[in-house]
């Protein structure tokens, strides 16, 4: 069946037709534990080009080979297995106790007939493909088969596009340019009245991931190359290793984390054929490498990980990474006051001058060295997006300080990425334009040249911004919510080298908030519109990445980060506005190993971060020379599997600081542990998963030293603080029913942090960094997501509870934790409309809060009443049409029930807001 039948009777009815005819077939089912690995010595034929052996052993942070084989062609030998539940409980049982041997999986394999809706089909090219299938059905008469013509046959006719395992986006690249992408092999074709006694398939080929392979996104309009192997050739040992109990991914997996359709790195308006990839790409599952610094597919992970494609995070319609990220399950986001922004997970949340999330770009920290925070608003901008990883929960034992509730790792593109098969250039723009004088602009062009890939972008963002603190009372207009920003950022890779670098420059209002009698927050917050910030952010980086023996592959980076703040901010005493110019420095780099040895992964390494700080806001006792820090740190995460459905994983990180006891009076080093289980209790269908982790935040240079007033209010900082720990225990299970078309997933978590740190109103309106006690976070989270084929259509819904209470030191009376909501709810939904336009709803409900802030009493000046928020529900959609072929318009709209609400005390949320945006692609 070609490809336009499929898109035409829709992708899942045609797979349901396969199933039947494979449920006539008497095969003796293909196993799991018989799945062939690659050979060393195959030849993979691809047009001519002869490409490396294939190779899973990628390990770091921006590598994405992603198990994606083609559906259509090869979905149809498993369906065999759901054809009839009786057959399926035996073949079950029958899987158990069939050997893992070479021989055992040709002996089962010479028993079972053709596959024939997997089968290539290749034909004279008069001929046509529908007719013969339906002939094969018919006829009983077996004929002479027509001769299977050679790949390199021009004339040959181009078969269904099959996905491999996309770009490695930084392994090393071969010297040549990347070969195309080899498909799954298969047996010679069937004639249009062959028996069903046809010689057995050879064995399936292995994604294409890792150091040798490195081609470009899979195209959206061209046929792919074929993979040629002998039928009857051995399966070979592999030296492979092995993340999770099955060697190889399943190709019946319908449903990707964590909505449907929407974000499978392929956009539905970029091409006339990518709808039906991003549907084939359904049956495989995403990649992700944060959370083992390695290869890992994300059901293998024993953590809990979401897989967020740029494609779902651009259709919230936001333009920030804190606005977007609140879409999605138990992620959290909080604007306040001076434009600020933080990101928190599980109700343990961030302030504005400290972090306990940690943020990655392409695997490096982006956190400032003063605050810790990352600044997930416009002077971040999301430029040359390719797709986001999240941890809930503790990743200390890999990544040290500040991934004490979590890791967001955001990846960005890379040229090969940009640039399809059979062309050496590749481009994309976008413009956007909507109310509040907004537009945004965004360019990226790639090219490849021998053995050098090179990538260069621009991102421009305008805009006035929503007049929030409007006050007709008074007469005042708000015109401090400006933004101009402007990035350049450009990417080269030779070989196993990879370089990066981008710079941005931001000009943006800072608008305070509104007049509230308010302590603890950001003091006695009011409207100034004069306030101002000019930033400029420099990153660069470098990062080889080879493999050295079979079992031994070597990482290294190193990077830089360099941050001005130039703040022009009122005068708390009236008079002239003050100025703080502050520059932060960042100087690191990594060094890791991948060791595997047969069922055993190993990673190790350790990594270094120097940190300088010249501020003008700190303790009178201090000088430029003490807001220094270098960090040392060193890690072990491994991986057995002890059998073929149990995985266990441990790790463990060093970490030591070193910084001046004047600055940090009870520096002390920390040992972070982790510990897990993974088990496959019913292949497919069932999976439980538990972990413990233990994280650790260290208090911050602005946590220690800072000596800052704004609007009247002082906060000062605390050499006395000692590092916040969090022992975390988690437990979940994933539940795949009606043929892996439905995802149930349900997670409980306990938490206990120690020596939790924030603000304490000590006299007056003066406020002081303290150790208040501990904290615990008991909740559970509960996710389902659904396909409805018949509609072209994929839903899910997530909800969060939690109980979240501050424990004083002194056994005083438990309070809810700023910030934590006991309910949120989170729903998205997508619908396709043939290929020419899709529909994206996203939702959010959060519960009531507290925030940190206290009512004050005017006459007093004293503090009342805590402040506490109330619950809120807002939504975004996105609609895009395919205008011509790599031209697509989409309308986005935010906040789409003008719902008027506080993320923190004072400070008002956007309103109902529109955008159109245009999209070219060559």
């Amino acid at each position: 069946m070609r490809a336009s039948d499929l898109a035409r009777r829709g992708l899942w009815g045609s797979l349901k037709m396969m199933a039947l005819v494979s449920s006539r077939e008497t095969a003796f089912p293909r196993t799991q534990a018989l799945a062939p690995s690659p050979s060393p010595d195959r030849t993979y034929r691809t047009s001519g080009v002869h490409a490396p052996p294939l190779d899973v052993r990628t390990m770091h942070s921006t590598v994405f080979g992603e198990p994606r084989q083609g559906a259509a062609k090869a979905v149809a030998g498993r369906r065999a297995l759901r054809a009839g539940l009786p057959l399926s409980i035996m073949l079950c049982v029958l899987s158990l106790v069939v050997p893992s041997s070479a021989a055992a999986q040709e002996a089962a394999e010479a028993e079972a007939p053709a596959k024939v809706k997997r089968r290539k089909r290749v034909v004279k090219p008069a001929a046509s493909a529908r007719p013969a299938a339906k002939t094969a059905k018919k006829s009983k008469k077996p004929v002479k088969p027509p001769p299977v013509e050679d790949a390199d046959d021009p004339t040959a006719e181009p078969e269904i596009p099959v996905l491999g395992g996309g770009p490695s986006t930084d392994d090393a690249s071969p010297a040549s340019p990347p070969a195309p992408v080899p498909t799954p092999p298969t047996a010679a074709p069937l004639t249009p009245a062959t028996p069903l006694t046809a010689e057995p398939a050879s064995p399936r080929a292995l994604p294409p991931v890792g150091a040798d392979f490195n081609p470009p996104d899979a195209p959206t309009n061209l046929p792919p190359a074929t993979a040629t192997l002998p039928a009857h050739q051995p399966a070979p040992s592999s030296n492979i290793p092995i993340s999770a109990p099955f060697a190889e991914p399943t190709l019946d997996r319908p449903l990707p984390p964590q909505s449907g359709l929407a974000g499978l790195g392929v956009d539905p308006l970029d091409g006339a054929d990518a709808l039906e990839e991003s549907v084939n790409r359904v049956l495989s599952e995403a990649v992700v490498t944060t959370a083992g610094k390695r290869n890992q597919r994300i059901s293998d992970v024993p953590l809990t990980v979401s897989w967020i494609p740029a494609d779902e995070l651009e259709g919230t319609g936001q333009f920030t990474l804190c606005e977007a990220i609140q879409y999605f399950p138990g992620m959290e986001c909080r604007r306040g006051s001076m434009r600020k922004a933080a990101v928190s997970a599980r109700g343990l949340g961030s302030n504005y001058l400290s972090n306990r999330l940690l943020l990655l770009q392409d695997g490096r920290p982006l956190t400032d060295p003063w605050t810790g925070q990352f600044y997930a608003d416009e002077t971040t901008p999301l430029t040359n997006l390719k797709q986001v990883e999240v941890i809930r929960g503790p990743g200390s034992s890999l990544y040290g300080s500040n991934a004490f509730s979590g890791v967001i790792n955001v990846i960005q593109r890379q040229p090969s990425d940009l640039i399809e098969k059979g062309k050496n250039v590749g481009a994309e723009a976008r413009v956007l334009a909507g109310q509040d004088q907004t537009w945004r602009l965004h360019g990226t062009v790639a090219g490849r040249g021998g053995p050098v890939e090179a990538l260069l972008g621009y991102y421009g963002f305008g805009s006035d911004g929503p007049q929030l603190f409007n006050d007709p009372r008074v007469g005042r207009v708000d015109t401090n919510q400006d933004s101009l920003v402007h990035q350049v950022n450009g990417k080269v890779r030779i070989g196993p080298l990879a370089l990066d670098a981008d710079f941005t420059d931001a000009e943006i209002g800072r608008p305070g908030g509104t007049h509230i009698s308010t302590v603890g927050n950001c003091g006695r917050c009011h409207y100034t519109p004069n306030d101002s910030e000019s930033v400029q952010n420099f990153n660069a980086s470098a990062q080889v990445d080879q493999q050295v023996t079979d079992n031994l592959r070597l990482f290294g980076q190193a990077y830089g980060f360099f941050k001005r703040r130039d703040v022009l901010m009122e005068n708390a005493f009236g008079g002239d506005p003050t100025r703080a110019l502050g520059k932060r420095r960042r100087l690191g780099g990594e060094a890791r190993a991948l060791w595997t040895m047969g069922d055993l992964n190993v990673t190790f390494g350790g990594d270094l971060k120097a940190d300088a700080v010249n501020v003008p806001n700190v303790l009178p006792e201090l000088s430029m020379d003490d807001t220094r820090q270098t960090i040392l740190g060193g890690f072990v995460d491994a991986e057995y599997r002890l059998f073929n459905r149990l995985v266990f994983g441990a790790g463990a990180r060093y970490d030591r600081y070193q910084i001046p006891e004047r600055v940090w009076q009870n520096r002390t080093d920390q040992v972070s542990p982790r510990a897990s289980v993974v088990f496959h209790a019913v292949p497919e269908l069932l999976t439980l998963r538990t972990n413990y982790g233990r994280a650790f935040r260290a208090p911050t240079l602005a946590e220690l030293a800072i000596n800052q007033q704004m609007y009247a209010a002082t906060l000062v900082g605390n050499s006395n603080l000692r590092a916040e720990t969090l022992d975390t225990i988690e437990a979940s299970v994933d539940f795949w029913p009606f043929d892996r078309r439905v995802r149930l997933t349900g997670t409980g978590f306990y938490n206990l942090a120690k020596n939790f740190i924030n603000q304490q109103l000590v006299f007056g309106s003066v406020s002081q960094f303290q150790n208040l006690g501990d904290a615990r976070v008991a909740g559970f989270e509960l996710e389902a997501a659904a396909q409805i084929p018949s509609i072209n259509s994929s839903f899910d819904i997530a909800y969060q509870f939690l109980n979240a209470k501050a424990l004083p030191y002194d056994d005083g009376p438990q309070s809810p934790l700023d910030y934590a909501p006991a309910h949120r709810i989170y729903a998205r939904g997508r619908t396709n409309i043939g290929k020419v336009a899709f529909v994206e709803l996203y939702a959010l409900l959060v519960g009531s809060r507290y925030d940190p802030g206290f009512e004050v009493d005017e006459t007093t000046g004293l503090p009342t009443t805590r402040v506490q928020l109330p619950s809120y529900v807002t939504a975004s959609a996105r609609v895009g049409f395919n205008v011509y072929d790599g031209i697509s318009v989409s309308f986005l709209g935010s906040n789409l029930f003008n719902a008027q609400y506080e993320e923190s005390h004072g400070f008002p949320a956007p309103p109902q807001s529109f955008f159109s945006e245009v999209k070219v692609r060559y």
